[in-house]
């Protein structure tokens, strides 16, 4: 993974694509339990994937799984399901 990713802000890049308080709020907790999982690394890694793929033109799945619990990956663009949308518990994701 390039250096510029490991050193990105994906906090702060995800918190500027809300648009609503509830989505920060979501956000926000999702944050939290990355945290306690020390998994924001892999969340900079997926960033990097996403990029990639899309400079790419390869095209990738809408979701499956427990992934599509998490919206900040619905925010990185990892899936194409919006999980406040479905009322999915972010915990499912991260157990």
């Amino acid at each position: 993974m390039p250096e510029k990713y490991k050193q990105f802000d994906i906090e702060d890049y995800v918190l500027g694509l809300c648009n609503t308080t509830e989505q920060k709020q979501r956000v926000e907790h999702e944050l939290t339990l990355y945290k306690s999982h020390a998994m924001m690394d892999v969340l900079q890694f997926l960033k990097y994937m996403v990029d990639t793929l899309r400079e790419n033109n390869i095209v990738w799945g809408v979701g499956r799984g427990s992934s599509v619990a998490s919206y900040v990956l619905y925010l990185l663009g990892v899936h194409k399901v919006d999980s406040i949308k479905y009322n999915l518990d972010p915990t499912e994701f991260l157990r």
